[in-house]
């Protein structure tokens, strides 16, 4: 457990994040929102009217939260490409916030306050290198959810994950591979083959094909022009550019947590070489310099590599005793 002269004090702590939010907004901002507003714009619309083709169609969740803060921006904004840029803004400052803050509070349950800062900062510094097109916020948002739900798992809530894969799939299908990063905390926990465990899994699939479903019943099945065939054969084609913007941003972390493998609990082990898994689903599903769409993998390879870089080892669950696992695995 952190020690009292490892904590830093709420209001410092409020601060740094506040920073951090702020540095990843603006740079978001520039780079992705305020570089082609007319183009968003007519995404935008073109998603309200149920025109736009899979799978953006299907990727609603900003845009709601874009309409919402804009539908009160544009009482003082009359300027249809300012008010856009607020009102995004506004939203991804709030996405930043609310990943900086649940990323310190996730890796406190392992690490002392000042590592956790660390942490913060490497993905800081990896978010400018994941920007490659003018509509990716979802990525974040994406990001967002996973943050609640290993924070879910970590604390014994995970009855709540169905919710949180539900919602998630609104934004992106991405959600679903926190379904195999909790297959891999049962497993560390022995839980895997019990009632409650069997029972969340089944709702967590069910939650996801009923998101699923639900979208395409209402918008209509359409086709996906990014078929696997040319995602694919472009990742091939530009394998040189890939691979020099994975080895910019990947590489490093992906070395630091082959170091503190030995060292890191079976959960982190396992999540690690599901991560295989993960990028050959990226590698024919998506194009891979659309590296924003990696972002939930540092979840388990900032705090590997945190090991390393710090000194320290995971601790886990330091408040909570045996009693607390009973009392989880019989709710």
């Amino acid at each position: 457990m952190n020690s009292g002269s490892q904590k830093i004090k709420n209001g410092y702590l409020l601060l740094f994040i506040l920073l951090l939010t702020m540095i990843s907004a603006q740079i978001v901002s520039d780079r992705t929102i305020q570089t082609n507003v007319e183009r968003r714009i007519n995404i935008q619309d073109s998603i309200e009217s149920g025109l736009s083709e899979a799978p953006y169609q299907f990727r609603v969740v900003k845009t709601i939260l874009g309409n919402a803060v804009e539908l009160i921006v544009s009482k003082f904004e009359d300027d249809p490409e300012d008010s856009h840029i607020i009102s995004y803004h506004i939203v991804i400052f709030l996405v930043f916030f609310g990943i900086y803050t649940l990323l310190f509070y996730y890796l406190r349950m392992m690490f002392s306050d000042k590592t956790c800062m660390i942490g913060l900062l490497l993905l800081q510094l990896i978010i400018p290198l994941g920007i490659t097109s003018i509509w990716e916020e979802g990525d974040y948002i994406t990001l967002l959810f996973y943050l609640v739900g290993f924070i879910l798992m970590f604390k014994h809530k995970d009855q709540y994950l169905p919710l949180v894969v539900f919602i998630g799939t609104f934004n992106r299908d991405q959600i679903i591979f926190l379904g195999v990063f909790y297959v891999a905390f049962l497993i560390w926990e022995k839980r895997l083959f019990t009632k409650r465990s069997i029972a969340i899994i089944i709702m967590f699939f069910i939650a996801y094909f009923a998101a699923y479903m639900s979208l395409r019943i209402f918008y209509g099945f359409r086709e996906n022009k990014y078929v696997t065939d040319i995602q694919t054969s472009t990742n091939i084609a530009h394998w040189d550019e890939i691979l020099g913007l994975w080895i910019e941003q990947v590489f490093v972390f992906v070395i630091l947590s082959a170091f503190a493998f030995k060292k890191s609990s079976l959960f982190f082990k396992l999540s690690l070489l599901s991560l295989i898994l993960y990028v050959g689903i990226f590698f024919f599903n998506s194009i891979l310099s659309q590296i924003a769409k990696i972002l939930p993998a540092y979840l388990i390879l900032i705090p590997m590599s945190l090991q390393i870089l710090s000194g320290e080892r995971m601790k886990y669950f330091d408040k909570l005793n045996s009693d607390d696992l009973s009392a989880a695995e019989s709710t």
